[in-house]
């Protein structure tokens, strides 16, 4: 499954971005079962973090992360309610 989501992301970036954008990474973090809780019940929400270029127009984020969610959700079964992607600008240090 990882590959094949790393891939989904890889191609959305691509189409989005531009395949000049750099270098991409994907980084998995397990979170054992049972140590995951949102609303007090135990979470099957998965979050997809990334960086995007500075200065890339809010319609360029929203596409490039709406591709993710999309291709994400389609190769996983779940449920857009499961699924958190963000993208933060390179520089921000936040």
């Amino acid at each position: 499954l990882r590959p094949t989501l790393t891939a989904a992301i890889a191609r959305a970036c691509n189409d989005v971005l531009g395949a000049d954008q750099g270098p991409l990474e994907v980084v998995w973090t397990v979170i054992p079962i049972g140590f995951g809780f949102r609303a007090g019940q135990p979470s099957s929400t998965s979050l997809v973090r990334g960086q995007i270029p500075d200065g890339c127009a809010s319609e360029t984020r929203g596409r490039l992360l709406t591709s993710i969610g999309d291709a994400w959700c389609q190769i996983t079964d779940a449920t857009p309610e499961e699924l958190m992607v963000s993208a933060r600008d390179w520089s921000w240090s936040g």
